[in-house]
């Protein structure tokens, strides 16, 4: 037992007798306010002794960031600090970073930070101090932005965002031309998401039109895209004589696709004209294959040790479900690494509309031609009637294509290199009889693009929004790399070796731009484009995002595990004083007591 805590014992019970003694001496109002007294005068008489540890304050530090309030003052036991991306606040020091501000202050113990938040420049130093931020009103306007990714040309993107403030606008997807694609209404929650069809082969900038409820344009917002040229895909097709693996060997065509069919008609005839033999030099040359799951069920086991050794070398298989699954169809799948339950009950599809209205249904099919006139299934004329089987998948299974209501169509499982992926509907040709073509193409051409092997294109990682004056790094580069920028001038890419494998170097890009990532290959030189917006471009996001990082950065700071603030004894004269003040008043009520006759 420590002296203090004997201190503290011996001091209440004394305190806690003379109470006790005075209650049973007498039992009015003044014994008891007497006795209150006492253990008050024990308490305070005790914290004279032993005062209570305070934490040593020293001065705060008080941080400038961007948008803070220009009339910022600091206080007694204060310092102001502006970094570089504050606005000019009178009476701050102006620093280049946080880090050197701390070095230059080095007796504060604690930053309180004002304006939209630290940038990633100063969140990577750990102050190892207490730190507060309250973070600045969300802006109004587009607060979060999913870019699409890299689309093949004739293929559809999609772009997903979120917006502040603006419950009932909407948000509207222009084209390089200027003209509207696609348009979404604006809910309570905020988020939206667009799409569009890619067609050219290259970059092309789009834009994010938001407007208010009043129709006025809130923002202009550009969005990148990046269509790849069409490559010749080699697909192989194994099915049996149907509606479905005729609109398929069309939307081949179509497409451009290298088809090599195998159209089973029984005995041993074939009616694709192709002579296509599963096996591993067929299989090595293909992108991906469609297989009806009856021919797949059907296959010798020198053919199915082929496919499944395919695809755990990159190569993609669909499975196109024709009847319901069986007990054995599952375990047929499950060998060739594809783990799914159900398949034997048949449920409707749910078919959004085509397009938000028949104007934007136009931009996004294009010119009519002599074949597919322009006004074949128009936005009002009723969606064919499709089924699909139910299956139940598990949390490595990706779907590709849902329906209206979030049901699966496709989807896949990865095994190894490659993918084997799952079709569900047996009759989606019927979405070609009803005028739906592109709906139908679309939908085949996702799945397909989700599990054909890996292309051998220069595609080095780079985020999908850059601005100009931001740092950016640039992954799976070699050390030949080299980026040029708009202005032709070139910068050699300077590999981190921290990175490892990953080949990844940082980039400061100045201005907004095409610039272009080159390397030498094993042929020729390897390029790649990237845009780069205009500083001032994706703002609202900039500032939420660096709101939030901001705040779990000071978070970080007051983590009590990783901070132990330093502690001294606080001052004994008040609580002396006190002590002094209770007893007097203690000493005062017992001769009264004493002088006045018992009850």
């Amino acid at each position: 037992m420590g002296a203090e805590t004997l201190i503290a014992l011996l001091i209440g019970a004394g305190a806690l007798v003379a109470a006790v003694r005075l209650l049973l001496l007498r039992r009015e109002w003044l014994a008891w306010g007497v006795a209150a007294l006492s253990l008050a005068s024990g308490l305070l008489l005790y914290l004279a002794i032993f005062p209570p540890r305070l934490p040593i304050g020293g001065e705060a530090l008080l941080v400038a960031t961007g948008e803070a309030p220009r009339n910022v003052r600091a206080g007694q036991g204060e310092r102001l600090v502006a970094l570089p991306e504050a606005p000019p606040v009178e009476g701050a020091e102006r620093v280049p970073d946080l880090a050197t501000a701390l070095r230059r202050h080095g007796q504060v113990q604690r930053i309180r930070i004002f304006g939209r938040g630290l940038t990633e420049r100063d969140r990577d130093y750990d102050a190892g101090i207490r730190a507060n931020f309250t973070p600045m009103p969300t802006p109004r306007g587009l607060i979060r932005l999913d870019p699409p990714a890299d689309t093949r040309a004739g293929s559809v993107f999609a772009l997903a965002g979120e917006a502040a403030g603006l419950e009932g606008g909407a948000a509207e997807l222009l084209d390089p031309a200027g003209r509207r694609v696609d348009a979404r209404v604006i809910g309570a929650g905020g988020g939206f998401t667009l799409g569009g069809a890619a067609r050219t082969p290259g970059l092309a900038q789009f834009t994010l039109r938001l407007r208010g409820r009043d129709k006025a344009i809130v923002s202009d917002t550009p969005v990148p895209l990046r269509t790849l040229p069409e490559r010749p895909f080699r697909l192989l097709l194994i099915a049996a004589p149907s509606p479905e693996a005729k609109y398929l060997r069309r939307w081949a065509e179509d497409s451009g696709i290298a088809l090599q069919s195998r159209i089973e008609a029984g005995g041993g005839i074939n009616l694709g004209g192709d002579g296509v033999r599963l096996d591993a030099a067929a299989l090595r040359e293909a992108d991906a294959v469609i297989i009806d799951d009856r021919l797949l069920a059907g296959l010798g086991s020198g053919a199915r040790g082929a496919l499944a050794q395919a695809v755990a070398g990159g190569l993609g298989v669909v499975v196109r479900m024709t009847s319901p699954a069986t007990s054995g169809t599952r375990d047929t799948w499950r060998r060739l690494g594809l783990s799914v339950e159900g398949g034997s009950e048949i449920a409707p599809v749910a078919l959004p509309p085509l397009a938000t209205d028949a104007d934007a249904l136009a931009v996004r099919r294009g010119p009519g031609s002599d074949d597919v006139p322009d006004d074949i299934n128009a936005i009002d004329d009723p969606a064919p009637d499709l089924g699909r089987w139910i299956i139940r998948t598990g949390p490595d299974f990706v779907p590709v294509v849902t329906d209206a209501d979030g049901a699966m169509v496709s989807g896949w499982q990865q095994r190894q290199q490659g993918r084997f992926a799952l079709w569900t509907v047996s009759n989606s040709f019927a979405l070609v009889l009803n005028g739906q073509a592109d709906r139908y193409e679309q939908w085949w051409s996702d799945t397909v693009s989700a599990i054909s092997r890996p292309d051998s294109l220069f595609r080095p990682h780079v985020p999908a929004l850059v601005q100009a004056g931001e740092r950016m790094a640039i992954c799976g580069i070699a050390a030949s790399a080299r980026v040029m920028a708009p202005d032709k001038s070139e910068v050699a890419l300077a590999i981190d070796p921290d990175a490892g494998a990953r080949g990844c170097a940082a980039y400061w890009p100045a201005d907004p731009g095409v610039y272009t990532i080159a390397q030498a290959g094993s042929d020729s030189q390897q390029t790649y484009d990237f845009p780069v917006l205009a500083a001032d471009a994706l703002s609202p996001i900039r500032a939420r995002e660096t709101a939030e990082a901001t705040a779990r950065w000071a978070a970080r700071q007051n983590d009590q595990a990783a901070i132990e603030m330093p502690q001294q004894r606080g001052p004994a004269w008040p609580y002396f004083l006190g002590w002094l003040l209770a007893s007097a008043a203690v000493w005062a009520g017992e001769r009264r007591l004493r002088a006045r006759p018992a009850a």
